[in-house]
């Protein structure tokens, strides 16, 4: 049975960033910290990644395999700061082919920190994407790329 959500349940889904999305194989969400700014403020934005039951992505540094991966698409209103930041991946052995591999198989976050040039007088949306490959113990599935937003708001 449907339940609606509290006035204080809503808002607290919108502190969090644009609405999570669902994939075949993974839940996304994206939150930035702080969620205000001023002019030549760093921000963080994050994406938290929980992989489906059964379900895991390749970590940076794995080679052979297609790991997960943030792109943030520029633009004039910010400036990225440093590169993507990856939690340690677990050490999985993947009996199916006999190989130790790097892999998030539990929930996770990436960060990736901007500094801002002009807030502007209203909200900055920042455009990006996830890239990715999931796999389970049997099989890989095709490469996806999910596109993702934050919203920064200017300081007052």
């Amino acid at each position: 049975m449907y339940k609606p959500l509290s006035a204080a349940a809503v808002l607290a889904v919108l502190a969090l960033g644009a609405p999570p999305q669902e994939t075949a194989h993974l839940k996304i969400a994206t939150s930035v910290t702080p969620e205000t700014t001023k002019a030549g403020g760093t921000v963080a934005l994050a994406v938290d990644v929980t992989p489906k039951p059964g379900m895991h992505v390749y970590a940076p540094g794995q080679d052979g395999y297609i790991a997960i991966s943030v792109k943030i698409d520029p633009q004039p209103a910010f400036s990225t700061t440093g590169k993507p930041k990856y939690p340690e991946p677990e050490k999985v052995v993947m009996p199916a082919i006999n190989e130790t591999q790097l892999v998030y198989d539990k929930p996770f976050r990436i960060t990736q920190d901007i500094t801002v040039a002009k807030p502007g007088s209203g909200p900055l949306t920042v455009k990006g994407s996830i890239h990715y490959q999931a796999c389970n113990d049997k099989i890989c599935f095709l490469p996806t790329t999910i596109p993702v937003t934050w919203t920064i708001n200017p300081a007052r």
